[in-house]
Formats: C-alpha cells, sequence, structure tokens
C-alpha cells in the first residue's frame, strides 16, 4: 500500500496577474507572468483565506495569523484578537473585513485597513457558538 501525500497545493485567491496559494503550512504570492515569488509565509496549522485586491496592489492570507502583502512590504499582524480567521472579504477599495473563528468565545468580525494597518472590531460574532460545524458561514 502506497502512502500518498495528503496535502496538495490549493489556490486561495487570483486575479489575471497574481495568485496566492499554499500548501500545507506554507502560503505564497506569485506573480503569474513572470512566476516570480512575491512573497512566501509560514503558518501554524493552514491557512484558511486569501484575497488579492482586483487591482493587483495588496494581497492577505490568514489563518493562525494574517499576513498582508501591500507595496512590495510583508506584515504580520501580531494582534492576538486576529488570531484564528476563517474568512475574508473585502469591504471597500482598500478594506478588508475578517471573521474569527466562528465557534470560539473569540468569535468576532473586524475592519483591516490594507495601507494604515488600523483595526477595528465591527462586532461580536456568536451566529454559530454551539451549532454543528457547516463549511457555509452567512456573515
Amino acid at each position: 500500500m502506497s502512502s500518498k501525500n495528503q496535502h496538495q497545493m490549493r489556490v486561495l485567491s487570483e486575479t489575471n496577474n497574481l495568485i496566492l496559494c499554499h500548501e500545507f503550512e506554507v502560503a505564497w504570492l506569485k506573480d503569474k507572468s513572470t512566476g516570480k515569488e512575491l512573497f512566501r509565509d509560514e503558518f501554524y496549522g493552514d491557512p484558511e483565506c486569501g484575497l488579492i485586491d482586483g487591482n493587483n496592489n495588496w494581497a492577505v492570507v490568514a489563518g493562525e495569523h494574517l499576513t498582508i502583502w501591500s507595496n512590495n512590504q510583508i506584515n504580520i499582524l501580531s494582534n492576538p484578537d486576529l488570531k484564528w480567521v476563517s474568512a475574508i472579504r473585502n469591504k471597500a477599495r482598500n478594506t478588508i473585513e475578517v471573521l474569527i473563528d466562528p465557534w470560539s468565545k473569540e468569535s468576532a468580525i473586524w475592519e483591516i485597513d490594507i495601507n494604515t494597518l488600523n483595526t477595528k472590531k465591527i462586532r461580536d460574532f456568536s451566529d454559530y457558538k454551539e451549532k454543528e460545524y457547516t463549511e457555509d458561514i452567512v456573515w
């Protein structure tokens, strides 16, 4: 019986120019036309989600921590309130919202300004506490 590697590359986000992927606990952003790696980051556990700006100006990858690539710089947000991100969505041009693990007592929705790295808690998110696990989170 052969043992196959259970971890395969997974695309987290993609635009015409950039692709954000992960394999096991490592995520990377590449320029699709040149193949150049723009950043690589290691996670404790697999990254859960990623998002690339429609204009290719920034990218975010998150899970156990949250990393932002913008202006060819990498910022790892070390705010303990932003651990275990389970989803990301675009709110405005350079603003995202992140959902912290819906089944944890710290579950909340946070807003992050990509340019300033300012964070603001929007609200607690208790909609899924005490509920069965599901992949389809409505937030």
